[in-house]
């Protein structure tokens, strides 16, 4: 009897062995076939059984390649991981590159740099373990600063299988091509290559109200049982060329690119596409220049860089044949796959590829014309329109920021949808509080400032502060150079201020307090200093010159007299001579800097008028008290060589004084008259006053 149990359970356990075994070979047919939702089902009931810690190791890792490529990578993650746990040593280094990956797209990133880590020491060189580590540090930044574009999916395009590379159809944008496997298409079985329904391209219409029709497969002859998508048609939109793939238990032949002709509403004349050496190469993909005198497409083939690349064919003309294939080159193409070319109207070249930095699988890339045929460096797009799932084929409403692109992240109807994309204006301001600074230590709010605002083609907003002093310009423009300028009236300097929207990528509002200052009858330049006993200017003198060129600039009814003192060492006759000359020296410089000189006068007074000493230098000098002189006998009587020294310096000054406000006006003429009355906005602006960044 015990001998009888111990045989059953033998042959049970025989059975079970023998059993799973059968399942891990079952699956191994399906997996060779792309089969992988097959695949999983054996592997994974087969997994279980198995007492082998390799042979578990390599169906786990076949559990997680299957589950990447059908972009399941929360369970690709828990395979590989199970994988390598069962039996690293057995596993190919890719197995934790692919790890690695699996963790960087579900956005373990710490986790993903130590795997690349353990990978670079098997394969130190692998560029895409490095672009991974980079990608890790990189994309948690975009994810807290993503691009301002708004994307919603497209309920008309898509249906519960696949819906991607979408294609305009027309020049007015009315009409989208895009590639499918609803229900509906014509072959109803797997593609072995890629391990899903085959599909045929659709296309869909919008109505002048902006409505949708039905989708609805193309008519003619483009269809077939075999895989058909990917198109792209010309600017009449009567020539379409399209990606068809053939496969089948039987069939292996690569995917070529096809035309076809519309005749009416149907297409017709599909002839298969011939490019030069690469009739034995997967090729697809295609899209026209703007001019259609080059096609681009994506290409498996031995002259690329690795996986697929962005190749294209040139003609001279719409009418011509087609030359040699050329590969894109760098620095489009890498050692992973680029596929899903888009041109732009304006030349950019828009793809999709998991060779660069990236958010995971495949993102979409922007690279502009480089002006001599290729194109700058590719930039990443970023989230939203990028996500940790595949994100590809991108199309643009020509230069507006609205369009559609394909992606298979989750929260679609399907496996691959079709999503909408457009970018909201910007919503940019300019705000402040215009003040009286003429006393710093008791500044004010003017009421009555007028504040216009400026571009290169003139006045474009005006406006006039209340009691409390603030002004605000809204709806300004993206990419462009603004001047503010504030006047009050003829008793006050104008002022201006110079700002960008240049590189504005959020919404901002820009503050801008607007200082003014009434006009005294003397102002002092500070800093004006020159070479002993001379009267050559210092280069430091020319900051206070500089900002007397810019008040001028913004002042053109005023006229100045520029005025010089000495101390009074040296002979008087000597001192009145270096004054008038040092005057003299900042005329000479105004005027180089483009102001009039019939703005400017100059005098010298030598040592005649010793300065009288205010509260404010008072105050930084505690041996000076306000209305102290500072005459040759008041400083020789300092106890100290410092303070003697300290008043001299004073006494040598270089001034201003306002001699007209009219220069250039005609009588009663207004030189801060608003140009547009009809713009100016006056009353209260309800608006936070300060803060902010510029």
């Amino acid at each position: 009897m015990k001998r009888l149990i111990i045989l059953t359970l033998f042959t049970g356990l025989f059975l079970y062995i023998a059993n799973a075994q059968t399942g891990v070979k079952k699956g191994d047919v399906a997996y060779d076939q792309y089969r992988y939702e097959e695949a999983i089902e054996y592997y994974t009931e087969a997994l279980p059984t198995l007492n082998s810690s390799e042979q578990t190791a390599l169906v786990a890792y076949r559990v997680g390649y299957c589950y990447r490529e059908m972009r399941n990578l929360q369970k690709a993650e828990e395979f590989f991981r199970k994988a390598l746990k069962a039996n690293s040593q057995r596993l190919k280094p890719e197995a934790r590159l692919y790890y690695a990956d699996a963790l960087r797209m579900n956005g373990n990133y710490e986790d993903a740099i130590e795997v690349y880590e353990t990978y670079l020491d098997l394969v130190p060189n692998d560029h895409r373990a490095k672009v991974g580590i980079e990608s890790c540090k990189v994309v948690p930044k975009w994810e807290n600063l993503p691009a301002r574009y708004e994307v919603s999916t497209m309920a008309y395009f898509n249906s519960l299988k696949q819906d991607f590379a979408p294609a305009w159809g027309d020049e007015d944008y009315s009409v989208v091509f895009f590639t499918t496997s609803r229900k509906s298409t014509v072959g109803d079985r797997n593609n072995l290559k890629s391990g899903q329904k085959f599909t045929d391209i659709f296309m869909i219409e919008q109505d002048r109200k902006g409505n949708w029709s039905k989708a609805m497969p193309v008519g003619g002859y483009i269809n077939t049982e075999e895989d058909e998508g990917a198109v792209c048609v010309n600017n009449k939109g009567n020539l379409m060329y399209f990606t068809r793939c053939f496969s089948g238990d039987n069939v292996d032949i690569p995917c070529q690119i096809f035309t076809a002709n519309q005749r009416g509403r149907a297409w017709s004349g599909v002839e298969k596409l011939k490019i030069p050496g690469f009739e034995t190469y997967e090729v697809g993909y295609p899209e026209f220049s703007p001019d259609e005198t080059k096609l681009y497409f994506s290409a498996n083939a031995p002259t690329g860089f690795g996986g697929s690349d962005l190749y294209v064919i040139s003609r001279p003309n719409t009418k011509a044949e087609w030359g040699q294939p050329m590969n894109v080159g760098e620095p489009i193409n890498t050692a992973g796959d680029e596929t899903f070319p888009s041109i732009r109207s304006d030349g950019s070249l828009y793809f999709a590829s998991d060779g660069h930095v990236g958010m995971g699988g495949l993102d979409i890339f922007e690279a502009k014309p480089d002006g001599n045929g290729g194109f700058e460096e590719p930039v990443n797009l970023r989230p939203p329109l990028n996500s940790q799932a595949d994100d590809f084929r991108i199309i643009f409403k020509g230069e507006r920021e609205v369009g559609y692109f394909s992606s298979n992240r989750p929260g679609g109807k399907g496996m691959d949808d079709i999503y909408r994309f457009h970018m909201p204006p910007l919503d940019i301001s300019v705000r402040g509080v215009v003040r009286d600074t003429t006393k710093p230590k008791y500044p004010y709010r003017i009421k009555g400032a007028k504040i216009q605002l400026m571009t290169d083609e003139g006045l474009q907003q005006a406006f006039e502060t209340s009691g409390d002093g603030t002004y605000v310009f809204n709806n300004l423009d993206e990419e462009t150079d603004y001047v503010l300028k504030a006047s009050v009236g003829e008793d006050y300097f104008a002022n201006t201020y110079s700002f960008t929207t240049r590189g504005v990528r959020r919404d901002t509002s820009i503050v801008i307090d607007i200082n003014m200052a009434s006009i005294p009858k003397i102002i002092e330049l500070p800093n004006i200093e020159y070479d002993l006993d001379k009267a050559t200017l210092r280069p430091e003198s020319t900051v206070a010159l500089d900002g007397l060129v810019k008040t001028l600039k913004d002042n053109s009814h005023l006229a100045i007299e520029l005025r010089a003192h000495t101390d009074f060492r040296g002979s008087d006759e000597h001192n009145m001579e270096l004054s008038d000359a040092r005057a003299k020296s900042c005329v000479d410089y105004l005027t180089e800097k483009g102001i009039d000189k019939d703005r400017l006068t100059w005098r010298g007074f030598g040592e005649s008028m010793p300065r009288v000493i205010d509260s404010t230098l008072a105050e930084k000098h505690d041996f000076l008290d306000p209305g102290d002189i500072l005459t040759e006998g008041f400083i020789l009587d300092f106890p100290t060589e410092d303070q003697r020294e300290i008043a001299h310096q004073l006494n040598r000054r270089t001034e201003f004084s306002v001699e007209s406000k009219a220069y250039g006006l005609e009588p009663g003429e207004d030189p801060f008259e608003v140009e547009n009355e009809n713009v100016i906005k006056k009353g209260d602006a309800e608006i936070e006053v300060g803060g902010g960044e510029f």
